[in-house]
């Protein structure tokens, strides 16, 4: 069996996240991925003090995001444990309770150079392949310029669509559910929806992070 380990803050989880796990499970053919959200980065300045407000409405946010995914499942140990949360640890965990399986540990491209520095790195190195991805992004206008080219074949709803070429404007930050939704981060909620689809409705969604002009 192959198991991939992805691990990170995902704070807050985007398109970049999913887009490197559908990678992963695609060309290393896993059986299985792990999207292991830290409670406590270790390279953190302050260690818990620094750790992301609210890891529990964080971890929803993840489990959304990666809903949709069959091979994924979204593990809360290092939550549950607490503290800063080394990978060394949840390997050690995960292949105790896998014995025999193909471990790959799914890194981005700009964390290779930082490996000898992670907590027990050699002991680490033996119990799991390291595979690093390149990170994605996505702007609004990036998507924007593809619809306008062309380059984009999605099959959204229209009014969605529309709403974006007319120039629909995300203010700084994401919507409460931080779910990477095409042709933007669209908050999925009816409420949402229904403002979009509402021909009378101009102005700021009802989380306030949205303008419909």
């Amino acid at each position: 069996m192959n198991i991939g380990i992805y691990g990170g803050s995902f704070n807050p989880v985007h398109y970049g996240h999913v887009n490197v796990a559908r990678l992963a499970i695609e060309q290393l053919a896993l059986d299985r991925l792990l999207v292991v959200p830290a409670n406590v980065s270790p390279f953190k300045a302050d260690g818990a003090a620094d750790a992301p407000r609210f890891p529990w409405n964080r971890l929803e946010m993840v489990r959304n995001a990666f809903s949709s995914m069959e091979k994924v499942v979204v593990d809360e140990r290092e939550l549950r444990r607490g503290g800063v949360s080394y990978a060394i640890d949840t390997v050690r965990e995960i292949a105790a309770e896998n014995p025999g399986a193909k471990l790959y540990f799914i890194i981005g491209e700009d964390s290779v150079e930082g490996l000898p520095r992670w907590k027990d790195s050699e002991e680490l190195a033996k119990l799991v392949e390291f595979k690093a991805f390149p990170r994605t992004k996505e702007s609004s206008t990036e998507i924007r310029r593809l619809f306008e080219e062309g380059k984009v074949v999605l099959n959204p709803e229209e009014k969605v669509v529309k709403v974006v070429k007319d120039g629909l404007v995300r203010k700084a930050g994401f919507c409460p559910c931080r779910l990477p939704k095409l042709p933007e981060f669209f908050c999925p909620c009816d409420e949402f929806k229904g403002q979009l689809a509402d021909a009378s409705f101009h102005g700021l969604c009802h989380c306030r992070l949205y303008l419909k002009p």
